[in-house]
């Protein structure tokens, strides 16, 4: 699907989940598109959806959407996987006075805190997309034994490198502010304390990999 949201703006919806099979397609169609409309100047993948930005003088509505059609159909009918690069890797300490729905998330699923860790920690996740601050990821996918939703009334404060899940998400928060995700764990918050990093640090379609660390290995790296 097709929708025009700006005088000189596009978003195409891809028919398949949200997942890391979606953002890759989605990636390939960003290739395509660029290929077919040299004039874009801005492009923004998330999820299964493409959100593109063009040229005043050369966005005809109608040339764009001929060429975003062809490049959708293109991208669904061809597999094309995506490089995702060497993954980034990140310590968390799982603690619970670090994380105050680790003990939730463990007593819902029937499991330990440590299994909680390493349920978490044993997957490599899908950058899905950014957004909501700057240097947060959207990655997936969460394993469903430990997977909730967001609480009902989000906390008016989350420190600064607290993981979170929320349904099969999962996310770091890159500084303090409110959120309403399950906070099961904590990543040194001195690794993102430089804004430009932590924006680079992600990228829809890259992949990230937790290792549990202990509360002094947290507290020596910037804890």
């Amino acid at each position: 699907m097709i929708t025009f949201p700006g005088p000189v703006s596009a978003l195409v919806t891809l028919p398949v989940a949200a997942d890391r099979n979606g953002i890759s397609r989605v990636l390939n169609l960003e290739r395509l598109a660029r290929d077919a409309l040299p004039d874009l100047r801005v492009t923004i993948p998330a999820f299964n959806r493409l959100l593109l930005e063009g040229a005043p003088h050369s966005w005809d509505p109608e040339e764009v959407e001929s060429a975003l059609e062809a490049a959708a159909d293109r991208c669904l009918a061809e597999s094309a996987p995506i490089d995702p690069g060497d993954p980034v890797s990140l310590p968390v300490c799982y603690d619970p006075e670090l994380a105050p729905d680790l003990e939730d998330v463990a007593a819902n699923a029937g499991v330990s805190v440590a299994d909680v860790a390493r349920l978490h920690g044993g997957t490599r996740y899908a950058v899905l997309a950014t957004g909501f601050a700057p240097g947060f990821a959207y990655m997936g996918d969460v394993d469903a034994r430990i997977a909730l939703p967001r609480l009902v009334t989000p906390r008016p404060r989350v420190e600064a490198g607290s993981v979170g899940i929320a349904d099969r998400r999962t996310g770091i928060y890159p500084a303090a502010g409110p959120g309403g995700w399950r906070l099961i764990g904590r990543v040194p918050p001195a690794l993102f304390a430089d804004p430009a990093e932590r924006i680079a640090r992600f990228r829809p379609g890259g992949t990230v990999e937790f290792h549990p660390i202990g509360r002094d290995e947290y507290e020596a790296a910037g804890g």
